[in-house]
């Protein structure tokens, strides 16, 4: 059975991916299949982050020690930001006309930090339709997909929802299989993967296993401060502009507890960015004082809409992502829509009002019961 490059995905959505079983025995048989592997194909969701990126270039430089055949291939190009962790260009953007021949001969495919096989977008199309066998390293909550012949999706899942990013999973498989010590230039990109999934140590997923990851990064070389400066002090003019639109044009509901903005094209263009520059706006607009949801919408092309969900941690909304079509983390979550985000802000705004007024019932019982 054969698939066309446009031919759709098959998605099934009566259950979801649960976390690996046996963690032990899933890195085992992944590390098998990759020494016995010649050619390794990696990527990562469009758009990639900080995590995405600084996994796959910790695995890439591992898999280059053992002498594998590796290219990393992803939909979009790198983020403007995180370039400096790629000062060898081992990231390519995808082209099927010069590399679809080569991933077609791949061994083995690894993905990183997808919780949507979707968002491979023409990579995955192309791995389903040559059969490659394919695993994936991730703490994202999966959708449940299938591959050719209705067989799952991934060979090999790596999946484990309490890691504070994909690059802890990268940097735990490292430690046990990895004979020689990290390269400072591996330990960097863990350590942005790290930083950019818990907020630089802010968000409720940092735990002891962030911290102890964080200190044998440390000891490798990296040097925290210049990560950050690279991360979060390199913003755009254009993205200074387009931050005054947004707060130009904040709307809040649900008593305050709301806090939404969509940016359309014609703002973009104004303010001279690009859907690039609005990385971090949706964190932004959790900080403001009693907000607890905080919604940016970015018009796309074609009147498609893409939705950032971010909540302070009290209110879980990736079930909201999910009814739109997308998914995530319970308090990091989106999804992307073929509709005008007018439309989508009718259907968003009942669903996340209805959302923070569970905190009501919290409040009066705690009341009652004080």
């Amino acid at each position: 059975m054969t698939r066309t490059s446009n031919d759709p995905i098959i998605a099934t959505r009566d259950h979801v991916v649960g976390e690996t079983a046996d963690m032990e025995a899933a890195w085992q048989e992944l590390d098998q299949a990759i020494r016995a592997a010649n050619r390794i194909l990696l990527s990562t969701h469009e758009n990639p982050d900080g995590d995405g990126i600084g996994s796959q270039l910790a695995f890439y430089e591992h898999l280059e020690s053992l002498g594998k055949e590796c290219r990393i291939l992803n939909y979009t190009e790198v983020p403007t930001i995180y370039e400096f962790l790629d000062p060898n260009g081992w990231i390519e953007v995808y082209d099927p006309e010069r590399d679809e021949l080569w991933l077609a001969a791949c061994d083995l495919a690894i993905v990183f930090d997808l919780g949507n096989f979707r968002r491979l977008e023409t990579v995955g199309r192309d791995l389903i339709r040559h059969n490659v066998a394919t695993a994936a390293i991730d703490h994202h909550p999966q959708d449940s997909f299938e591959g050719l012949e209705n067989e799952p999706l991934y060979r090999y899942l790596i999946l484990d929802y309490s890691a504070p990013s994909t690059g802890t999973l990268v940097w735990q498989y490292l430690q046990t299989y990895r004979s020689e010590p990290l390269t400072n230039t591996m330990a960097e990109a863990l350590y942005t993967a790290l930083v950019t999934d818990t907020g630089s140590f802010k968000y409720d997923n940092t735990d002891e296993r962030a911290h102890l990851m964080a200190i044998d990064l440390l000891k490798a070389g990296v040097k925290p401060y210049n990560i950050h400066r690279q991360v979060y002090e390199q913003r755009e003019h254009s993205q200074v502009n387009l931050l005054g639109v947004l707060t130009n044009n904040l709307q809040y509901s649900g008593d305050g507890r709301i806090g939404w903005c969509a940016l359309t094209q014609d703002m973009l263009a104004g303010a001279g960015a690009t859907r690039k520059d609005v990385d971090g706006f949706s964190d932004f607009i959790r900080t403001i004082k009693g907000v607890e949801v905080a919604v940016l919408l970015t018009e796309a092309d074609g009147g498609k809409t893409k939705v950032n969900l971010r909540s302070k941690g009290n209110l879980a909304i990736n079930d909201v992502a999910q009814k739109l079509g997308g998914g995530g983390h319970p308090f990091a979550s989106g999804a992307f829509i073929e509709q005008p985000w007018g439309e989508v802000i009718e259907i968003l705004l009942p669903l996340l009002e209805e959302k923070v007024k569970t905190l009501d019932n919290v409040e009066e019982g705690s009341i009652g019961g004080s």
